[in-house]
């Protein structure tokens, strides 16, 4: 054995035992920022330095995989030593690409040379930027479950990574799956006191509520609490008239003047009637239960719906809905359990609201009445009973002018007919208010 054999087997044993050491440090590093509590941001951050430290990472991403919505969230994109900022990029639907063998297979890849060629083998779309010469991914798993795909690549070298570097990517994001998974479960649990938070102070704010305009206001602020409440509505519900009312009604960050509609018009109306709550993830499930039901969707169509009645007194004073105009899936059922604890304050506020708007009508009218039978009492004469009663008349109906005939029976009977009636007549002038 040569000098220089002796040389280079002492260099790779001495650059083993660096890599080795390396590793482990990183493997503890990785167990302490499991345990540190960090958010998603943070645990991302953490792993990036982490694998930096053991391979190129020039090119890098985590995608989280969100089984339910079949979407990928690229938490972390880094492309040619540049971080990618978050946007249009961020979300991406499964498209059938590298990333998405990955999450079928629920194991390693490895693409040392001849990337373009193994794409087309394994059956797979090229996504993104191509041409990739080495590339590795691996699954983030949590028990048998796949929660998101980490990939280093180089479009400039090929064999750059290999057996060593796929093992060590693998120890690297099982604690990463585990560190990130400890993340979401906080911030899910942060999330849970913040809803018992709400719905305890949306309570709180609406006991004293007794103006229905501050009843909406308040309920859309207290919801934008939770939800994105950009595009929002309150209907109510009139059973003398046969209606609902789009009352509160906010479409992308914008009050819409409010409208009628017959009582069984549309998912509000249904929701009236059958009294139960709708939750629709993607447009194609509102399509579907709208030709099921026999009924045209009314307004523009939404990404993800989700209404419930107001109920107060086993009666049903309105509905409480919420919308996205731009992504589907953005409710669950959790959501829809939880707009349904915060329906039950804003319909005993909207009840509360219209009795004291009821009482407060009824008062002055009686305030009104007390106030015209003084006048009269206190009046000289029949013809100023006359003038009073007249501009009261004229005033309560909001009329121009009032007239009074006075009479036999016969007298005016005889006028009423002639003139098409005095009840016509007064209807005709108050239609001419300013």
């Amino acid at each position: 054995m040569t000098d220089e054999t002796l040389y280079l087997n002492a260099l790779n044993s001495r650059t083993d035992t660096i890599m080795a050491g390396t590793a482990l440090s990183v493997i503890q590093d990785m167990a302490a920022l499991t345990a540190a509590g960090l958010g998603i941001d943070g645990v991302v951050e953490g792993v990036y330095r982490a694998v930096s430290r053991l391979m190129d990472t020039t090119n890098l991403y985590i995608a989280l995989y969100d089984e339910l919505k079949q979407e990928l969230f690229f938490c972390l994109d880094i492309t040619e030593g540049q971080r990618v900022e978050r946007g249009e990029r961020t979300y991406r639907k499964l498209s059938g690409g590298l990333t998405e063998y990955v999450i079928q297979t629920r194991a390693p890849l490895l693409l040392a040379d001849g990337v373009m060629d193994h794409i087309v083998e394994l059956g797979v779309r090229i996504l993104g930027v191509s041409g990739a010469k080495s590339w590795l991914g691996v699954p983030l798993m949590i028990g048998d479950r796949v929660t998101g795909v980490m990939t280093v690549q180089s479009y400039t070298t090929q064999n750059l990574f290999g057996e060593q570097e796929r093992d060590l990517l693998m120890t690297v994001a099982n604690q990463a799956a585990a560190a990130l998974e400890n993340a979401r479960l906080s911030a899910q649990q942060a999330r849970r006191i913040q809803e018992m938070t709400v719905l305890n102070e949306v309570g709180q704010a609406l006991a004293a509520t007794r103006d229905l305009e501050d009843v909406f206001q308040t309920a859309h602020t207290q919801l934008g609490r939770l939800f994105d409440a950009s595009s929002f509505y309150i209907a109510l519900v009139d059973e003398e008239r046969g209606l609902w009312i789009s009352a509160f009604d906010i479409q992308n960050g914008e009050r819409l003047p409010s409208q009628e509609y017959p009582l069984g018009e549309g998912l509000t109306g249904y929701i009236v009637q059958e009294r139960r709550s709708l939750l629709f993830r993607n447009p194609e499930e509102e399509l579907t239960f709208c030709r099921e039901h026999g009924f045209e969707h009314v307004g523009q169509q939404a990404n993800s719906w989700m209404g419930t009645p107001l109920m107060a007194l086993n009666r049903v004073v309105g509905v409480l809905a919420i919308e996205s105009y731009t992504e589907a899936y953005a409710f669950d059922e959790h959501d829809q359990a939880l707009i349904q604890a915060f329906a039950i304050p804003v319909a005993n506020a909207v009840q509360n609201a219209q009795l004291f708007e009821r009482l407060q009508k009824q008062a002055l009218q009686e305030q009104q009445v007390r106030t015209l039978t003084e006048r009269i009492i206190g009046a000289a004469d029949t013809q100023a009973v006359l003038r009073i009663v007249t501009e009261e008349l004229g005033r309560l109906l909001g009329a121009k002018t009032a007239v009074m005939q006075l009479g036999t029976q016969a007298q005016l009977l005889s006028a009423s007919q002639n003139t098409g009636g005095v009840g016509q007549t007064a209807s005709a002038r108050a239609e001419h208010v300013e």
